[in-house]
């Protein structure tokens, strides 16, 4: 008897690294029911897509890539099709929008992917078989959410409106998902957020991000913790002391400016002030000499001036970030920046996020010229373009050329060529490089 082919999946996922954090968690979960992984969604029997809309091009791609699974969702009729995410406001308007979509479900609502693919899988019957034998794969990096939603209400921000208010994990359920994920491969772990400073203020006992490093510290086989998003006006002195004293805690920062005038600001709701921002950049430098801190800006925010952009220059100026994430404004209907006038021009924008990806291409590469001939500590974390990869505890990519194999161990190349996005490195001798046991000490 010819044996029926195994059914197979395939995720769709764009946006911020809680969608990539779901999305690893469903490949488990359908892993876990006997699925086997397409590459393609032309391969696939269900396809699972897990959406953004944080910007209009994000939400241009979203609606571009659900257009054209229309004709591979109608044929054969035993194929399904699931949307998870941002882009789900209301399940019933977009399911007549988008007659072909099997499910619409709300961002992280991973319980309800699972639950239809239980009964999808029920109702395929004969018509083909579950792989049992597909199982997870372990990672060498991994992201573990401590929270969900968030309760701030930046003006131009739509996340609150589609994850709704912030909803915090219990600390022993955080920790047991790390060391299942340790158990399994993970040897780095970012706890994510969309405000990690905020975490707590929703639980019994008000618990912090602080408690969860000192909670996940110490279990064995974890060699690096990072964390993100932070906001500004919620970072405290104590976040930052116990993260700095953490040994497994990399020096790496992710603390969102946006706008480096107080007007701006004050429009966006953000809720702090530059003077605000920079004392705490300090305090975070006087803490951690040697950190790198990343940050994101908006430009083209509705009524700001040329000056008003200037200021923002001179913020990155005098602050000399490592990495810069930069957006020109996009209208999100429902937030309430939109009820304001998008009056800084298409071109004008462009032109904005230029001169800023300009200025920081020149700051990057100032910064990361200070590590040549430097040794420096790498995870090995995968292979591209005939070469190992992996990342610095202040988050700075590495590449470099060597035969062994390199992957999921910690290597320290020194580095030989650095430019304002990337470094190379060289490996010493095999036996100065490290397989297990973890980071022996900051790098």
């Amino acid at each position: 008897m010819t044996r029926a082919r195994a059914i197979r999946y395939h995720l769709w996922t764009i946006g911020c690294q809680m969608n990539q954090a779901d999305a690893a968690r469903l490949g488990e979960g359908l892993a876990g029911l006997g699925l086997a992984r397409a590459a393609t969604a032309e391969d696939a029997d269900l396809v699972v897509m897990t959406t953004c809309v944080v910007r209009q091009s994000a939400e241009g791609k979203v609606l571009g890539r659900l257009h054209s699974l229309r004709s591979w969702r109608q044929a054969p009729a035993s194929r399904a099709l699931v949307v998870i995410g941002c882009f789900v406001d209301d399940p019933i308007e977009l399911a007549h929008r988008f007659p072909w979509v099997d499910r619409f479900l709300a961002p992280s609502d991973l319980e309800g992917v699972m639950a239809f693919a239980r009964q999808w899988l029920d109702g395929q019957g004969a018509s083909a078989s579950v792989d049992r034998r597909a199982l997870p794969t372990a990672t060498i990096t991994d992201a573990v959410p401590i929270s969900y939603g968030c309760d701030h209400h930046c003006t131009y921000c739509i996340v609150t409106l589609r994850r709704g208010s912030q909803q915090s994990r219990p600390i022993p359920e955080i920790a047991a998902q790390v060391r299942d994920l340790v158990t399994r491969g993970a040897r780095e772990i970012t706890l994510l957020g969309q405000n990690v400073d905020a975490y707590g203020t929703d639980l019994p006992g008000h618990p912090d991000l602080a408690d969860i490093l000192l909670a996940i510290h110490d279990i064995e086989g974890l060699w690096r913790i990072r964390f993100l998003t932070s906001h500004p006006s919620e970072m405290t002195q104590r976040i930052i002391d116990t993260a700095s004293s953490l040994p497994k805690v990399c020096e790496s920062w992710e603390l969102p400016v946006q706008s480096g005038d107080d007007a701006v600001l004050r429009r966006m709701g953000r809720g702090y002030s530059v003077a605000q921002f920079l004392d705490l950049v300090a305090r975070i430098r006087a803490a951690s000499s040697r950190c790198a801190i990343a940050t994101d800006v908006i430009v083209g925010f509705p009524g700001e001036t040329a000056a008003q952009f200037e200021n923002t220059m001179r913020l990155l100026e005098r602050v000399r970030f490592d990495v810069v994430h930069i957006a020109a404004y996009s209208v999100r209907e429902g937030t309430p920046a939109a009820r304001l006038a998008d009056d800084v021009p298409a071109e004008e924008k462009r032109r904005r996020r230029e001169l800023v990806e300009e200025l920081q291409a020149g700051i990057a590469a100032e910064i990361n010229a200070r590590l040549m001939g430097e040794s420096v500590e790498i995870l090995v974390d995968g292979w591209q373009r005939g070469r190992w990869r992996g990342r610095t505890r202040t988050n700075k990519l590495v590449f470099f050329e060597d035969d062994a194999d390199w992957l999921g161990r910690l290597v320290s190349p020194t580095i030989t060529w650095t430019g304002p996005w990337s470094l190379i490195g060289r490996l010493g001798t095999p036996e100065g490089e490290r397989d297990a046991g973890g980071p022996s000490g900051q790098a």
